[in-house]
């Protein structure tokens, strides 16, 4: 081979090998996130699962607090709600005073206000059972004899009775919605006996004739007229329209905390919500046997009285009737019941309902007639 030849052949094998040698190209790579957050364009990092312990009854008040819990609005707020059950209303203010639990639900008693006046940090914050017109899931009634002997028709037709009111008598929140009713009749408490019965205690003594009649709330009203022992007088949306039987009272802590209080209201008004479309058939959410069915399962009454009962009424955008609460402070005052007062710093620091305000501002108000 000639000097040339060998040239051109060396050259030809040295560019192969150049070639051979060359990297395969890469797809570029996915830029890092920058420190301390998600790269642009991603979904922000959702809220840490925050759990929140709640103290309740098993009773047809606590309807959209059950709602909300099955029906996953707590959940999707990241809020990990553990409903803990009171047999008695009673124990749920030193439980909440001492954040054994974070939320409850409370009645505007004698007990509420004194532990306001010795300093417990509760806060009223959401309306939990309302007395709005149509839902008076409390009212009075009259044994059915006594009806139709012409007595007990009416508030001003009551003296020489004897009605059954739950323990202690003039000392619950239904009494105190029953007075100005009864001012307005002109007649009073003085005008009849008041029986103390727990309220399953009342059907029975329609029954068999130891009370004339009886301050009864569901689902016992619904059984005692079911069963034709009783007739209805008066509902007490009646006696004291849009009068806020009980509320949901956060403890301090949970008020404190901000963004979890306001996770924690709004959960609960989109049940809230979600409940009154039910009612009124026009829910995308939540069907009436829906509700139904829920309000069974958490207070084992069957589903047929359930359905049959008057429902809970409650305020569309959560906000309990402040007015009414204070009448009963003073109602209760009048008696004896709230030995100690509550101070005007005291008065002032109860109310939390600016959590709710502040949610309200997101989700809209609605008409609350």
């Amino acid at each position: 081979m000639s000097r040339l030849a060998r040239i051109l052949l060396c050259s030809v094998l040295l560019a192969l090998a150049g070639c051979a040698s060359q990297p395969t190209p890469r797809a570029p790579s996915t830029p890092a996130s920058p420190p301390g957050g998600p790269a642009a364009g991603a979904s922000p990092t959702p809220p840490p699962v925050k759990q929140v312990r709640v103290g309740h009854q098993s009773i047809a008040a606590n309807t959209v607090l059950f709602v909300a819990a099955d029906r996953g609005y707590f959940q999707q707020e990241g809020l990990d709600v553990e409903l803990v059950n009171f047999s008695d209303a009673s124990q749920m203010i030193p439980s909440l005073s001492t954040e054994q639990i974070d939320a409850a639900g409370i009645a505007a008693n004698p007990a509420m206000w004194n532990a306001v006046a010795r300093g417990v940090p509760l806060k009223v914050v959401l309306d939990q059972a309302t007395f709005r017109p149509g839902h008076g899931t409390t009212a009075l009634l009259i044994r059915k004899e006594v009806y139709d002997s012409g007595r007990g028709h009416s508030l001003s037709d009551l003296r020489g009775l004897t009605i059954a009111f739950t323990p202690p008598g003039k000392g619950t929140t239904n009494a105190c919605a029953m007075a100005p009713a009864l001012e307005r009749a002109g007649a009073s408490f003085d005008d009849f006996t008041i029986q103390n019965l727990p309220f399953p205690d009342m059907l029975p003594a329609l029954a068999n004739g130891a009370v004339d009649g009886a301050v009864s709330a569901e689902p016992f009203m619904t059984r005692a007229l079911q069963q034709g022992v009783a007739v209805k007088v008066m509902g007490e949306d009646e006696m004291y329209p849009n009068f806020t039987v009980a509320f949901i009272g956060f403890s301090g802590a949970l008020y404190n905390d901000r963004p979890t209080a306001q996770r924690w209201v709004r959960a609960y008004l989109r049940a809230t919500r979600a409940y009154l479309g039910a009612l009124a058939g026009t829910s995308s959410e939540l069907s009436r046997d829906q509700v139904d069915e829920i309000v069974a399962r958490h207070t084992g009454i069957d589903v047929a009285t359930v359905r049959a009962m008057v429902p809970v009424g409650i305020n569309p955008n959560g906000l309990p009737n402040r007015d009414s609460m204070l009448y009963c402070y003073g109602f209760f005052r009048d008696q004896g019941l709230i030995p100690q007062p509550v101070s005007d710093s005291a008065m002032q620091a109860l109310w939390g309902t600016d959590i709710v305000e502040d949610v309200l501002r997101e989700l809209g108000r609605q008409p609350e007639s």
